[in-house]
């Protein structure tokens, strides 16, 4: 779970983030948590850290956190990923349009193909536009899984839309 608030400030999104990680662990204590940007909540949560144009590097990042840390990065194109060398993980975005990024139209399955062939290294979840009927074609183009935001926040029911992700992927 990725927790994320680029607008937020500090002491809002670490009192958030604090809220949010006790709850999450209580409920799944399996709970992977990943802090976007913001390395002080991630060292305060013991939590993984996103690394992207918003936040420090994977290399900062590794300097900051613990060595078994989870760090991953977001990357648009092969520039990006190698620049994030060194990450636990890689978001590729987007690969289909998206309403928060609406100026791009999405790169595609066959960019994605691409991406994870060239970074196979490195599981790669792919993320933007992803609705449950797009999951299995991500993952048949090599994505080691799946990033949603918009199909579940946005949702009227986001817990049956959860619920329809992972029986996508379960299928898939």
């Amino acid at each position: 779970m990725q927790l994320r608030d680029h607008p937020a400030s500090e002491a809002a999104f670490a009192e958030a983030a604090r809220a949010l990680a006790e709850r999450l662990r209580q409920e799944t204590p399996d709970v992977l948590i990943s802090i976007n940007s913001r390395p002080g909540a991630a060292e305060m949560l013991d939590a993984g850290l996103h690394t992207g144009r918003h936040g420090p590097s994977v290399k900062e990042a590794r300097e900051r956190l613990p060595e078994d840390a989870l760090v991953g990065a977001s990357a648009h194109d092969a520039g990006e990923a190698r620049a994030a060398a060194g990450a636990d993980y890689l978001f590729f975005s987007p690969v289909f349009p998206t309403p928060s990024k609406p100026d791009h139209p999405g790169a595609g399955l066959d960019a994605l193909q691409s991406f994870c062939e060239t970074f196979s290294n490195t599981p790669v979840l792919a993320l933007g536009g992803i609705t449950p009927e797009r999951t299995a074609p991500c993952l048949d183009a090599g994505a080691h899984g799946v990033a949603v935001r918009s199909g579940i926040l946005h949702a009227d029911d986001p817990p049956h839309a959860t619920r329809q992700y992972l029986h996508a992927l379960r299928r898939a």
